[in-house]
């Protein structure tokens, strides 16, 4: 019977694995409910996923409110500013659509293209704003470069984030797991981009 409660038992470890994912799933979708905190939720999502989930250097709930805290400020200026961007490119495709009804589909689909180049450069601000200390636009041109200097890269997480969006959208049981597996999966693309980058400065230094 003790062997049976012993938490390295073939039952109860996978089920505690399983409770990390939908731990870490619940607080992003929770913190990320005002919106405007979708970013700092976002990086602390990412940060968890490696030092949680990978690692198993922290638990997950303390991992992800202390970097929460510490990227609040920038993380909400950051989610204030894309949010602006996703205007000031929506609206004047929604109105010149709403002129050239004709014309309404391919309007539809410069759109989502757009969009899709968007997230494929927030699929790399919110990892950045978790690992490194940077400035505002220092911040964001450097997950610019990276979309563009690792594009195939960027597509398959601006894919997997898309897809979980919808999932999460559509249906409630994804939250529940989704945004952690997507997250760790994440991990697997950026980690070894990140660690080429950590290597080159230390040996600029």
């Amino acid at each position: 019977m003790r062997s049976f409660f012993n938490a390295e038992n073939w039952l109860w470890k996978p089920l505690g694995v399983l409770g990390d994912y939908v731990m870490l799933s619940l607080l992003w979708t929770v913190f990320s409910l005002p919106l405007i905190t979708l970013g700092p939720a976002s990086a602390a999502l990412y940060d968890a996923a490696v030092h949680s989930l990978r690692r198993k250097e922290d638990t997950v709930i303390t991992r992800f409110l202390s970097t929460f805290r510490r990227e609040l400020r920038q993380g909400v200026l950051s989610t204030l500013f894309w949010a602006a961007v996703l205007l000031v490119l929506g609206l004047p495709l929604y109105a010149a659509g709403g002129r050239m009804p004709d014309l309404w589909p391919n309007f539809v689909m410069l759109g989502l293209l757009a969009a899709f180049f968007l997230l494929m450069i927030l699929c790399w601000v919110w990892p950045l704003l978790s690992r490194f200390t940077m400035g505002f636009w220092a911040l964001h041109g450097t997950a610019a470069r990276l979309a563009l200097g690792h594009v195939l890269k960027s597509a398959v997480l601006a894919l997997l984030w898309g897809l979980t969006g919808l999932a999460g959208l559509r249906f409630i049981a994804p939250l529940f797991v989704c945004p952690a597996l997507a997250a760790l999966l994440s991990t697997y693309i950026i980690e070894p981009v990140f660690r080429k980058y950590e290597k080159t400065d230390g040996d600029a230094a």
